[in-house]
Protein backbone atom coordinates (compact mmCIF):
# COMPACT_ATOMS: atom_id res chain seq x y z
CA UNK A 1 0.00 0.00 0.00
CA UNK A 2 1.23 3.25 -1.26
CA UNK A 3 1.65 6.12 1.52
CA UNK A 4 -1.06 9.07 1.15
CA UNK A 5 0.75 11.68 0.07
CA UNK A 6 -0.44 15.20 1.38
CA UNK A 7 -0.66 18.80 0.00
CA UNK A 8 1.20 21.32 2.03
CA UNK A 9 -2.25 22.71 2.98
CA UNK A 10 -3.38 19.54 4.44
CA UNK A 11 -0.22 19.50 6.72
CA UNK A 12 -1.06 22.78 7.63
CA UNK A 13 -4.46 22.12 8.82
CA UNK A 14 -3.09 19.26 10.49
CA UNK A 15 -0.55 21.54 12.65
CA UNK A 16 -3.53 23.47 12.94
CA UNK A 17 -6.19 21.01 14.20
CA UNK A 18 -3.73 19.89 17.05
CA UNK A 19 -3.40 23.51 18.56
CA UNK A 20 -7.01 23.62 17.91
CA UNK A 21 -8.19 24.36 21.53
CA UNK A 22 -6.06 27.68 21.74
CA UNK A 23 -7.08 28.87 18.35
CA UNK A 24 -10.37 28.79 19.23
CA UNK A 25 -9.65 31.16 22.05
CA UNK A 26 -7.46 33.48 19.97
CA UNK A 27 -10.72 33.87 18.07
CA UNK A 28 -12.95 34.39 20.50
CA UNK A 29 -10.58 37.24 22.20
CA UNK A 30 -10.43 38.52 18.59
CA UNK A 31 -14.28 38.51 18.61
CA UNK A 32 -14.66 40.27 21.74
CA UNK A 33 -11.52 42.82 20.82
CA UNK A 34 -13.34 43.55 17.52
CA UNK A 35 -16.56 43.94 19.78
CA UNK A 36 -14.97 46.45 22.07
CA UNK A 37 -13.13 48.40 19.09
CA UNK A 38 -16.52 48.75 17.39
CA UNK A 39 -18.25 50.41 20.09
CA UNK A 40 -15.15 52.98 21.36
CA UNK A 41 -15.63 55.23 18.31
CA UNK A 42 -19.54 55.46 19.26
CA UNK A 43 -18.58 56.33 22.83
CA UNK A 44 -15.66 58.90 22.11
CA UNK A 45 -18.60 60.72 19.61
CA UNK A 46 -21.26 60.52 22.61
CA UNK A 47 -18.18 62.09 24.74
CA UNK A 48 -17.75 65.09 22.33
CA UNK A 49 -21.41 65.55 21.76
CA UNK A 50 -21.41 65.65 25.86
CA UNK A 51 -18.97 68.00 26.25
CA UNK A 52 -20.11 70.42 23.29
CA UNK A 53 -22.38 71.99 26.21
CA UNK A 54 -19.36 73.34 28.08
CA UNK A 55 -20.60 71.54 31.22
CA UNK A 56 -19.16 68.37 33.12
CA UNK A 57 -22.00 65.86 33.64
CA UNK A 58 -22.46 62.95 35.13
CA UNK A 59 -23.01 60.80 31.94
CA UNK A 60 -19.93 62.52 30.59
CA UNK A 61 -17.91 61.29 33.73
CA UNK A 62 -19.74 57.56 32.83
CA UNK A 63 -18.75 57.21 29.60
CA UNK A 64 -14.84 58.72 29.86
CA UNK A 65 -14.75 55.65 32.64
CA UNK A 66 -16.27 53.33 30.33
CA UNK A 67 -14.06 54.00 26.98
CA UNK A 68 -10.86 54.03 29.55
CA UNK A 69 -11.66 50.46 30.49
CA UNK A 70 -13.24 49.55 27.18
CA UNK A 71 -9.40 50.56 25.44
CA UNK A 72 -7.69 48.89 28.73
CA UNK A 73 -9.77 46.07 28.68
CA UNK A 74 -8.87 45.46 24.25
CA UNK A 75 -5.07 46.05 25.52
CA UNK A 76 -5.78 42.85 27.68
CA UNK A 77 -7.21 40.68 25.25
CA UNK A 78 -4.55 41.47 22.87
CA UNK A 79 -1.92 40.60 25.72
CA UNK A 80 -3.41 37.18 26.25
CA UNK A 81 -3.90 36.33 22.26
CA UNK A 82 -0.09 37.02 22.01
CA UNK A 83 0.67 34.77 24.94
CA UNK A 84 -1.44 31.69 23.34
CA UNK A 85 0.07 32.69 20.18
CA UNK A 86 3.69 32.29 21.75
CA UNK A 87 2.70 28.77 23.39
CA UNK A 88 1.37 27.33 20.15
CA UNK A 89 4.75 28.54 18.41
CA UNK A 90 6.95 26.99 21.03
CA UNK A 91 5.10 23.96 20.66
CA UNK A 92 5.27 23.52 16.74
CA UNK A 93 9.06 24.53 16.84
CA UNK A 94 9.30 21.37 19.82
CA UNK A 95 6.84 18.93 18.00
CA UNK A 96 8.85 19.48 14.78
CA UNK A 97 12.09 18.92 16.06
CA UNK A 98 11.52 15.40 17.60
CA UNK A 99 9.72 14.24 14.79
CA UNK A 100 12.85 14.97 12.55
CA UNK A 101 14.91 13.45 15.04
CA UNK A 102 12.51 10.53 15.35
CA UNK A 103 11.69 10.31 11.39
CA UNK A 104 15.22 10.08 10.26
CA UNK A 105 17.07 7.23 11.41
CA UNK A 106 13.89 5.29 10.48
CA UNK A 107 13.70 6.36 6.84
CA UNK A 108 14.52 3.37 4.89
CA UNK A 109 18.23 3.68 2.46
CA UNK A 110 16.26 2.92 -0.76
CA UNK A 111 13.87 6.33 -0.20
CA UNK A 112 16.77 8.27 0.69
CA UNK A 113 18.76 7.10 -2.91
CA UNK A 114 18.23 10.30 -5.14
CA UNK A 115 18.15 12.86 -1.57
CA UNK A 116 21.35 14.32 0.32
CA UNK A 117 19.68 14.03 4.14
CA UNK A 118 21.73 16.94 5.20
CA UNK A 119 19.91 19.14 2.83
CA UNK A 120 16.72 17.87 3.57
CA UNK A 121 16.76 18.34 7.45
CA UNK A 122 17.36 21.93 6.17
CA UNK A 123 13.55 21.56 5.59
CA UNK A 124 13.45 21.82 9.66
CA UNK A 125 13.82 25.91 9.25
CA UNK A 126 10.59 25.57 7.16
CA UNK A 127 9.15 25.89 10.54
CA UNK A 128 10.24 29.22 11.66
CA UNK A 129 8.18 30.04 8.55
CA UNK A 130 5.37 28.54 9.97
CA UNK A 131 6.05 30.40 13.72
CA UNK A 132 5.73 33.84 11.73
CA UNK A 133 2.88 33.33 9.34
CA UNK A 134 0.95 31.63 12.70
CA UNK A 135 0.77 35.48 14.09
CA UNK A 136 -0.25 37.04 11.27
CA UNK A 137 -2.96 34.39 10.05
CA UNK A 138 -4.09 34.33 14.08
CA UNK A 139 -4.11 38.21 15.25
CA UNK A 140 -4.14 39.93 11.86
CA UNK A 141 -6.55 37.96 9.66
CA UNK A 142 -9.42 37.52 12.21
CA UNK A 143 -9.00 41.42 13.13
CA UNK A 144 -9.07 42.28 9.28
CA UNK A 145 -12.02 40.26 8.89
CA UNK A 146 -14.26 40.86 12.03
CA UNK A 147 -13.62 44.84 11.50
CA UNK A 148 -15.03 44.72 7.72
CA UNK A 149 -17.69 42.36 9.07
CA UNK A 150 -18.93 44.73 12.02
CA UNK A 151 -18.69 47.75 9.86
CA UNK A 152 -21.19 46.49 7.71
CA UNK A 153 -23.22 45.12 10.12
CA UNK A 154 -23.33 49.19 11.58
CA UNK A 155 -23.71 50.13 7.86
CA UNK A 156 -27.03 48.06 7.29
CA UNK A 157 -28.57 49.95 10.20
CA UNK A 158 -28.22 52.98 8.70
CA UNK A 159 -30.22 51.38 5.17
CA UNK A 160 -31.43 48.31 3.91
CA UNK A 161 -29.62 48.69 0.84
CA UNK A 162 -26.53 48.77 3.04
CA UNK A 163 -27.01 44.78 3.46
CA UNK A 164 -27.38 43.86 -0.29
CA UNK A 165 -23.68 46.02 -0.83
CA UNK A 166 -22.18 44.46 1.92
CA UNK A 167 -23.04 40.79 0.66
CA UNK A 168 -21.41 42.11 -2.65
CA UNK A 169 -18.54 43.31 -1.19
CA UNK A 170 -17.77 39.96 0.92
CA UNK A 171 -18.60 37.90 -2.47
CA UNK A 172 -15.60 40.14 -4.23
CA UNK A 173 -13.28 39.35 -1.43
CA UNK A 174 -14.18 36.00 -1.56
CA UNK A 175 -13.44 36.29 -5.88
CA UNK A 176 -9.80 38.11 -5.08
CA UNK A 177 -8.79 34.95 -3.13
CA UNK A 178 -10.23 32.24 -4.29
CA UNK A 179 -8.16 32.75 -8.18
CA UNK A 180 -5.14 33.96 -6.69
CA UNK A 181 -4.70 31.53 -3.59
CA UNK A 182 -3.75 28.67 -4.93
CA UNK A 183 -1.02 29.88 -7.42
CA UNK A 184 0.21 31.79 -4.97
CA UNK A 185 0.82 28.69 -3.12
CA UNK A 186 2.66 26.70 -6.05
CA UNK A 187 4.62 29.86 -6.86
CA UNK A 188 5.53 30.23 -2.93
CA UNK A 189 6.36 26.57 -2.99
CA UNK A 190 9.08 26.92 -5.93
CA UNK A 191 10.29 29.83 -4.40
CA UNK A 192 11.02 27.40 -0.96
CA UNK A 193 12.26 24.35 -2.75
CA UNK A 194 14.71 26.80 -5.21
CA UNK A 195 16.02 28.28 -2.09
CA UNK A 196 16.89 25.29 -0.44
CA UNK A 197 19.11 24.23 -3.37
CA UNK A 198 20.71 27.53 -3.44
CA UNK A 199 21.22 25.92 -0.02
CA UNK A 200 22.47 22.60 -0.49
CA UNK A 201 24.88 23.71 -2.99
CA UNK A 202 26.79 26.71 -0.25
CA UNK A 203 26.53 23.08 1.98
CA UNK A 204 28.54 21.30 -0.87
CA UNK A 205 31.08 23.99 -1.46
CA UNK A 206 32.09 23.89 2.30
CA UNK A 207 32.01 20.78 3.20
CA UNK A 208 34.41 19.92 -0.43
CA UNK A 209 36.31 22.98 0.04
CA UNK A 210 39.99 21.37 -0.15
CA UNK A 211 39.10 19.90 -3.54
CA UNK A 212 37.50 23.41 -4.89
CA UNK A 213 41.49 24.75 -3.59
CA UNK A 214 43.48 21.32 -5.25
CA UNK A 215 41.39 21.75 -8.55
CA UNK A 216 42.86 25.46 -8.83
CA UNK A 217 41.23 28.79 -10.59
CA UNK A 218 37.67 26.93 -11.39
CA UNK A 219 34.27 28.38 -11.47
CA UNK A 220 32.42 25.63 -10.95
CA UNK A 221 31.15 26.97 -7.29
CA UNK A 222 29.95 30.42 -8.88
CA UNK A 223 28.93 29.07 -12.47
CA UNK A 224 26.83 26.24 -10.28
CA UNK A 225 25.44 29.25 -7.97
CA UNK A 226 24.29 31.48 -10.09
CA UNK A 227 22.53 28.72 -12.54
CA UNK A 228 20.41 28.11 -8.86
CA UNK A 229 20.64 31.95 -7.86
CA UNK A 230 18.66 32.61 -11.08
CA UNK A 231 16.19 29.90 -10.53
CA UNK A 232 15.22 30.98 -7.43
CA UNK A 233 15.07 34.96 -8.16
CA UNK A 234 12.88 33.57 -11.57
CA UNK A 235 10.63 31.77 -8.87
CA UNK A 236 10.58 34.74 -6.29
CA UNK A 237 9.48 36.94 -9.14
CA UNK A 238 6.69 34.96 -10.33
CA UNK A 239 5.27 34.59 -6.47
CA UNK A 240 5.99 38.09 -6.31
CA UNK A 241 3.94 38.96 -9.34
CA UNK A 242 0.96 37.29 -7.36
CA UNK A 243 1.11 39.30 -4.37
CA UNK A 244 0.95 42.65 -6.32
CA UNK A 245 -2.06 41.08 -7.91
CA UNK A 246 -3.38 40.47 -4.69
CA UNK A 247 -2.78 44.14 -3.66
CA UNK A 248 -3.64 45.89 -6.00
CA UNK A 249 -7.18 43.95 -6.42
CA UNK A 250 -7.46 44.92 -2.35
CA UNK A 251 -6.49 48.55 -3.46
CA UNK A 252 -9.26 48.40 -6.29
CA UNK A 253 -11.77 46.67 -3.64
CA UNK A 254 -10.61 49.77 -1.46
CA UNK A 255 -11.25 52.31 -4.20
CA UNK A 256 -14.71 50.55 -5.11
CA UNK A 257 -15.88 50.63 -1.86
CA UNK A 258 -15.30 53.67 -0.60
CA UNK A 259 -16.85 55.17 -3.77
CA UNK A 260 -19.74 52.87 -3.55
CA UNK A 261 -20.27 53.90 -0.26
CA UNK A 262 -20.23 57.59 -0.70
CA UNK A 263 -22.48 57.51 -4.06
CA UNK A 264 -25.00 55.36 -2.10
CA UNK A 265 -24.88 57.33 0.76
CA UNK A 266 -25.17 60.32 -0.79
CA UNK A 267 -28.23 59.11 -3.36
CA UNK A 268 -29.83 57.76 -0.22
CA UNK A 269 -29.80 61.19 2.21
CA UNK A 270 -30.71 63.80 -1.50
CA UNK A 271 -34.07 60.98 -1.77
CA UNK A 272 -34.21 61.83 2.31
CA UNK A 273 -34.04 57.46 2.53
CA UNK A 274 -31.33 58.55 5.16
CA UNK A 275 -30.38 60.97 7.88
Amino acid sequence: MKPVKLTPWQRFVGIIQLEKRDILQVFYYAIFSGLVALTLPLGIQAIINLIQGAQISTSWIVLVIVVTIGVAFAGLLQIMQLRIIETIQQRIFTRASFEFTYRFPKIKMMQLRNYYPPELANRFFDTLSVQKGLSKILIDVPAAGLQVVFALILLSFYHPFFIIFGILLLLLIYLVFKFTARKGMQTSLAESRNKYKVAHWIQEVARAVISFKLSGKTNLAVAKNDELVSDYLDARESHFRILMLQFTQMIAFKVVATAGLLIIGGALVLSQEMN
